[in-house]
């Protein structure tokens, strides 16, 4: 914006003069920086601000012997890097597609390895880096590579910010802000993956015959066979032959690669169903986020310029900030969520146990990480993802819009498009569990 501000024609104040050529300045300064990402300009500056993620500090405390990891193995260290993230091992699911910056390194025999918790997101490919992305509140997720050190090294891993990443992490497939995504894919017997098929986002949206090609699936589900556990011939058609099929309600993987190098022997329908969308819900609170704050300091730099109030909103600017507190109502209350067919899914137990680990329980044992599992992923449709930094960093300006609405949708949830799959019910629950465990909720 001061750019823009630099190009106005220094005549006069007066907006009947003035405003045809600020409006002519700013489309052609708009169509100048139109390569330019938004985050990169004021006042996110994604690149240049320091993060204040957790693994921000690593780089430091591991040249100062502050932190050390187990190198006797890569599985000891990858243990490690896990533990220190307060990510589970239970959250372990593969991708044997070719959808990586590390290519070489994976293939259907060989998958590369997922963790993730609400703060990190975590990719191993064996032989490899490792590959980390991690939840900055402000500046949202900061892609890391980290090297592993060969067993009983002396010298400390190193962990390096990748710029590299944001080549598949940013753009229309994260709605235009560096974010995650699950890709569903068809791939030949060595992992690439057949584009002319055609390829698929998964979120909770998705149907599940759309979801986990090219991923590795342990667990069952009723109705429609998913796209895991296949490999397709190598072909330019669109519909490919299936030459492999591991099954569709495989147990574990000890049949089907060699598992001991690895954490677990499973890659779980029900992580991969909560990854799906907790990945799309931290990719929406990034952009409420980001695009919360680009108009607020647009419309102040603005309001400097003709000596108004910066803090009366214009109506563009409410508007624009409107549009991602409903956005953000959407996503987080299962809006338009995939209903599960027949008798749901079945996954391990193990993951489902490590995941509720840190769930906020009413004194009826209530939590938002509680699962359904039969027509939908969670049994109380708010994501349990209101309790992350991510939420929490918000602006005021949106998240008290957001509440707002929520409250006004959980009080009579058919009144709202957004709130109608919800019975009175389901929305009282909801309530009592955000009133009994959630701290920053308005007074009024």
């Amino acid at each position: 914006m001061t750019r823009l501000l630099s190009t106005f024609p220094a005549i006069t104040k007066r907006r009947h003069e003035v405003l045809p050529c600020i409006l002519a300045s700013i489309i052609g300064v708009l169509a100048a920086e139109a390569q330019t990402d938004d985050f990169e300009r004021e006042p996110i500056l994604y690149s240049k601000s320091v993060p204040n993620d957790p693994v921000a500090s690593w780089q430091d405390r591991l040249e100062k012997k502050a932190l050390r990891f187990d190198q006797q193995s890569e599985r000891a260290f990858v243990e490690d890097v896990l533990q220190e993230l307060g990510v589970p091992v239970e959250s372990q699911v593969l991708v044997y597609s070719k959808t990586s910056l590390q290519i070489d390194g994976i293939s259907p025999r060989r998958p590369r390895a997922i963790y993730f918790s609400e703060e990190a997101y975590v990719g191993w490919v064996q032989g490899g880096d490792i590959e980390i992305i991690s939840m900055d509140p402000n500046l949202g997720p900061i892609f890391y590579r980290m090297t592993v050190p060969q067993p009983k090294a002396n010298h400390p891993p190193r962990v390096i910010r990748s710029r590299d990443c944001l080549s598949c992490h940013e753009g229309s497939r994260t709605d235009h802000v560096p974010g995650m995504l699950v890709r569903s894919v068809r791939s030949d017997i060595r992992g690439f993956p057949l584009f002319s098929a055609g390829t698929y986002l998964s979120d909770d949206t998705s149907p599940i015959a759309e979801r986990w090609g090219g991923w590795y699936v342990t667990g069952s589900n009723g109705g429609s066979r998913h796209m895991g556990n296949l490999i397709y011939e190598e072909s330019n058609d669109p519909n490919p032959r299936v030459i492999k099929d591991m099954g569709r309600a495989l147990t574990n993987l000890n049949d089907v690669i060699e598992t001991r190098p690895y954490l677990t022997n499973t890659s779980d329908i029900v992580a991969l169903m909560v990854l799906e969308h907790q990945s799309s819900m931290h990719n929406a609170l990034t952009k409420a986020n980001f695009t919360t704050r680009r108009m607020l300091h647009h419309h102040r730099e603005l309001a400097k310029y003709w000596d108004e109030d910066g803090d009366r909103w214009s109506e563009t600017t409410q508007r624009v900030i409107s549009s991602q507190a409903d956005h953000l109502l959407r996503k987080m209350l299962f809006h338009g969520e995939f209903e599960l067919e027949s008798w749901g899914v079945e996954g391990d137990p193990a993951f489902q146990t490590a995941f509720q680990r840190n769930a906020r329980r009413t004194s009826n044992n209530r939590s938002l990480k509680d699962f359904d599992l039969l027509s939908h992923l969670f049994e109380h449709r708010l994501s349990y993802m209101i309790y992350s930094r991510s939420f929490e960093a918000l602006p005021a300006e949106v998240k008290s819009l957001f509440y707002e609405r929520l409250f006004a949708a959980l009080d009579d949830p058919k009144a709202f498009e957004f709130s109608q799959h919800l019975s009175s019910k389901e929305a009282n629950r909801i309530k009592e569990i955000l009133l009994e465990t959630k701290d920053d909720l308005p007074t009024t």
